[in-house]
């Protein structure tokens, strides 16, 4: 087995390596990654070979600093990066890949090692020989988030998931006129979202007007804006990421405070909710409900998306000092 550093020209191939991969999704994609400006990452991706000289598993990777010292990071700028692997990977293959990981890191002059897992709802295989073999040399849990995601192959198109509240706010907004319906005014929709993290938690969007329209346009199919109209105003909206052919993720929530008494956003849930069952989704990602790597636990965000029937999903950091 061995280790190359990326390079441009296998583009391509990388990106169809991780299509085909048990664990990928569209953000450990080149596609994805080189939307970021040139001089925002250094990257530092890692293709694996196995005896046969046959690509087995990559590892989406950046130069990070913390003072002096340099991390392997997989993957900044990213939900997730870490270990991609292919159906053929075998508990054989972990345990051979991580020391060698290890020595090419060491090699390279970095001081540490840290690896953004894909959560395990992303999985079309089990794949965890690669947390044992990461554990088994070394490796510990560096943060642990907790995001909240709905199984969808479980839930008939009946309302007993939902909370109560989330069925009477849903038939309220239906009747006082609210629709839903999917929109490409992105502008709009990162007004309202940009209002609400400003009055909520004081920041703005991680991604810049200019960065939406550009990875909607490197992702037709696969990004989407669902919106809830009120009198052909735009007042709440979600863009989902559609990062594989198992889950939705929610990765914008935002909603106009102005509206906030015609409850649209049980409305829009419902609706994405009964979309992804039609198309065969496993699952629908809320995202994480925590903050600061998981050290801080938003409550109402955690009742908010609960109501819909969602419940926890571990997004966790490996890290390991070299």
């Amino acid at each position: 087995m061995r280790i190359k550093v990326y390079d441009e020209d296998l583009k391509d191939r990388w990106d169809e390596f991780v299509i085909k991969s048990r664990n990928g999704t569209f953000m450990q994609q080149r596609h994805f990654l080189n939307y970021h400006p040139r001089n925002r990452f250094m990257d530092h991706s890692l293709m694996v070979y196995d005896e046969h000289d046959q690509l087995t598993a990559v590892i989406p990777g950046a130069i990070k600093h913390n003072g002096e010292k340099r991390l392997l990071s997989s993957y900044p700028g990213a939900s997730h990066g870490g270990i991609v692997i292919d159906l053929k990977f075998n508990t054989a293959r972990a345990l051979a890949l991580v020391p060698i990981l290890i020595e090419h890191c060491q090699a390279n002059n970095f001081h540490s090692i840290e690896l953004k897992m894909v959560p395990r709802i992303y999985h079309c295989w089990p794949c965890d020989e690669i947390d044992f073999a990461l554990r088994y040399y070394g490796f510990s849990l560096s943060s642990t988030e907790l995001a909240t995601a709905l199984p969808l192959k479980e839930t008939p198109f009946k309302t007993h998931y939902m909370a109560e509240s989330a069925q009477r706010n849903r038939h309220k907004a239906e009747k006082l006129g609210v629709t839903i319906k999917e929109s490409s005014d992105y502008k709009t929709f990162r007004n309202i979202l940009t209002n609400n993290l400003k009055q909520r938690h004081k920041t703005h969007p991680t991604h810049t007007l200019p960065e939406i329209v550009d990875l909607t346009q490197r992702y037709p199919q696969s990004i989407k804006l669902f919106a809830a109209y009120y009198e052909e105003d735009m007042i709440s909206g979600v863009v989902a990421f559609l990062l594989n052919s198992r889950v939705i993720n929610c990765f914008y929530i935002a909603n106009n405070s102005e509206y906030q008494h015609l409850r649209s956003l049980d409305l829009l849930f419902y609706r994405l909710i009964n979309w992804g069952i039609e198309r065969g989704y496993h699952y629908l990602d809320w995202g994480i409900s925590t903050e600061n790597k998981g050290k801080f636990v938003n409550q109402g965000l955690f009742r908010f998306k609960e109501k819909f029937g969602g419940r926890g999903v571990l997004r966790e950091t490996y890290s390991l000092d070299l």
